[in-house]
C-alpha cells in the first residue's frame, strides 16, 4: 500500500511553574518548625555513610517515601514550601502509588491510590494537556510516563500521540514518521499506529516508543527521546509476527519484552531500543495454552514475571524468570482466584456463553510479591503471595482494573 500523508512534525513541551511556591503573605524567613540539631563540636573524621541525624534536613526529607513527604506538607506552611521543593521531590524514593483507570459510569479517567494512600496524588484530568486538546485518551502507562492519544477537536479524526509526565506537567508530541522515498527521493510520511512506550525509572531522562509500520510489512519505527526523531528497523526479516505488537509488554533492563500469543508457539520477544531483536524467551511450562486476556507479563523486584489464568477453572499461576541465559523459569505461586473473591468455582463462573465473572490479574507490584486482580464487575483486590492475605480495594464497580503508576519528578528531556 502507498504510504499515507501526515502533517508536519510538531514537537512541543509545556513547562509548568515550579512546584515549590511560597504562599502570599508568608514571611521571608519563617520560624524554623524543624527538629533542632545539636551544635557541631570539634571536627572528627566522617564515616563513609554518615548517620541520618548528621545529614542536612533537606537530605533527610529526600530519603523518605513520596507518600510520607505529602503528609509532611500538612504540618505548616513552611513545611509545605520545603517538602514541595523540586530538588527534594526529584530525589525521593518512588514506588507504586496507584492506578489510572476508566470510571464505569461516565468513562472519565480516574486515579486511585493504593489502600491507605489518602487523596489521589495525581490529577487524572491531565489539565496541562486539556488546555491544548479537546479530547485526551490514555493509551498506555509505562512506569512513570503516560502515552496519550489527543485530538484538538472532537469532530476531527486526526490525532497526536503525546508522551507526558503527569507529576511535572511536561509533555512532548511524537512527530510524524518521515523517510525519504527510495524511488523518487520525495519524503514519505507514515502514521504512528499502535505505539508502545518504554520507560526505565533508572534512566528517567530517556524514553523510547515503538510503532509498527502497517504500510511496510516487517518494519518497525523507533522514537528515541534523546534524539527527538524516528529511526527505521528493517532487519526483522521473516519474523513478521514481531511488529504485530500486543498489549502484553514490559520494559525492563533497557529492553522491551513483547508477549506474542498469536503465533503457533507463543514466545516473549526481547527488543532493544534500536529495534533489534536480542532474543526469544520460551514461555514457562504450563503456559503453552496462554491466550490474550488470561496471560501477561510484568516485572517485579528487577525480574521478569509471567502469569496465566486457566479460562475455565480460574486457577492462576505466576512464574519468575530466574536466569535469562538458561531461560530458567520458577513457579512462584498458584491460587484459586474465585476463592480470593469469596466465591466458589461455580458453573456460572466458567460459562463461556453467559459469563458472570471474568477474573483477571491486571498488575504486579514492582517491589513486593503482591498482585492485583478484578472480576470486571464489582471488585478489585490485592493479594499477597507471601502472607496469602487479601485486601479489598474497591467493591462498587467504580475501579475495575487499571494501569500501575510510579511517580517521578525527573525532567522530560527531548532531543
Amino acid at each position: 500500500m502507498p504510504p499515507g500523508r501526515g502533517r508536519r512534525a510538531r514537537t512541543e513541551q509545556h513547562h509548568p511553574p515550579e512546584t515549590g511556591r511560597r504562599d502570599e503573605g508568608a514571611p521571608s524567613r519563617p520560624t524554623p518548625p524543624f527538629p533542632a540539631f545539636a551544635p557541631q563540636g570539634r571536627r572528627t573524621k566522617r564515616p563513609r555513610q554518615p548517620p541520618a541525624a548528621s545529614l542536612p534536613f533537606a537530605e533527610i526529607l529526600s530519603r523518605v517515601p513520596y507518600r510520607s513527604l505529602c503528609r509532611f506538607r500538612c504540618v505548616s506552611k513552611a513545611w509545605r514550601v520545603l517538602c514541595s521543593h523540586r530538588a527534594i521531590e526529584r530525589r525521593v524514593p518512588q514506588t507504586l502509588s496507584g492506578f489510572f483507570h476508566t470510571h464505569h459510569s461516565d468513562g472519565g479517567l480516574r486515579f486511585s491510590n493504593l489502600p491507605g494512600g489518602g487523596a489521589p496524588l495525581v490529577n487524572a484530568s491531565l489539565p496541562f494537556l486539556r488546555r491544548r486538546y479537546a479530547s485526551v485518551k490514555l493509551e498506555q502507562c509505562s512506569s512513570s510516563l503516560l502515552l496519550c492519544k489527543c485530538r484538538e477537536s472532537e469532530e476531527v479524526e486526526e490525532c497526536d500521540y503525546v508522551v507526558c509526565n503527569p507529576m511535572t506537567g511536561q509533555w512532548t508530541v511524537l512527530p510524524p514518521i518521515v523517510w525519504q522515498d527510495e524511488e523518487d527521493g520525495e519524503p514519505a510520511y507514515f502514521k504512528v499506529v499502535q505505539p508502545f512506550l518504554g520507560f526505565d525509572p533508572a534512566v528517567p531522562s530517556r524514553f523510547v516508543v515503538f510503532s509498527p509500520l502497517v504500510e511496510v510489512c516487517d518494519d518497525v519505527a523507533i522514537y528515541l527521546s534523546e534524539t527527538g526523531r524516528w529511526t527505521r528497523n528493517s532487519e526483522w526479516g521473516d519474523n513478521s509476527e514481531y511488529p504485530s505488537f500486543s498489549a502484553e509488554c514490559a520494559f525492563l533492563n533497557g529492553m522491551m519484552h513483547f508477549l506474542h500469543l498469536v503465533i503457533e508457539e507463543p514466545i516473549i520477544a526481547v527488543v532493544d531500543v534500536e529495534g533489534d531483536v536480542c532474543g526469544e524467551i520460551a514461555l514457562p511450562e504450563g503456559m503453552e495454552d496462554a491466550s490474550s486476556g488470561y496471560s501477561s507479563i510484568g516485572y517485579s523486584q528487577g525480574k521478569l514475571h509471567a502469569w496465566y489464568m486457566h479460562p475455565h477453572y480460574y486457577e492462576l499461576s505466576v512464574w519468575v524468570l530466574e536466569d535469562y541465559a538458561s531461560e530458567k523459569w520458577t513457579l512462584k505461586h498458584t491460587v484459586d482466584v474465585p476463592e480470593l473473591f469469596g466465591r466458589e468455582s461455580a458453573e456460572e463462573d466458567c460459562d463461556e456463553e453467559d459469563r458472570t465473572y471474568k477474573y483477571e490479574m491486571f498488575a504486579i507490584h514492582p517491589e513486593h510479591n503482591l498482585i492485583f486482580l478484578t472480576d470486571w464487575k464489582e471488585v478489585n483486590l490485592s493479594y499477597d503471595m507471601d502472607s496469602k492475605e487479601v485486601h479489598l480495594m474497591c467493591t462498587s464497580g467504580d475501579f475495575l482494573g487499571g494501569l500501575p503508576f510510579i511517580p517521578s519528578f525527573a525532567d522530560l528531556v527531548v532531543g
